[in-house]
């Protein structure tokens, strides 16, 4: 199964690559943001333990374009073959 990611940040793990390889049929977001931290050589923290939402102030993410929380699953939304996951990191200004 391939998954695409976009960002607006070198995504640790995936070296220069715009997608991901997965051994599997399905996977949902969750699984996939924990698989996509595990592959990178310092661990980041997309999903909180225990969290049922991201933290909005930290990630925006986007399944194929919609935001994953206006699927019904949120994080639990299945993943299919092709789908594009975008991973933005929010940038706090200040001054």
């Amino acid at each position: 199964m391939k998954i695409y990611v976009k960002s607006n940040f070198m995504v640790p793990g995936l070296k220069d690559e715009e997608s991901i390889e997965l051994d599997c049929s399905g996977i949902t977001l969750r699984r996939f943001l924990d698989e996509l931290s595990a592959r990178a050589p310092n661990p980041i923290e997309y999903v909180r333990p225990g969290a049922k939402t991201l933290d909005p102030a930290e990630w925006e993410v986007e399944i194929n374009g919609l935001p994953y929380q206006h699927l019904s699953n949120c994080l639990d939304a299945s993943l299919k073959d092709g789908d594009t996951v975008t991973i933005r990191i929010m940038v706090l200004g200040g001054g």
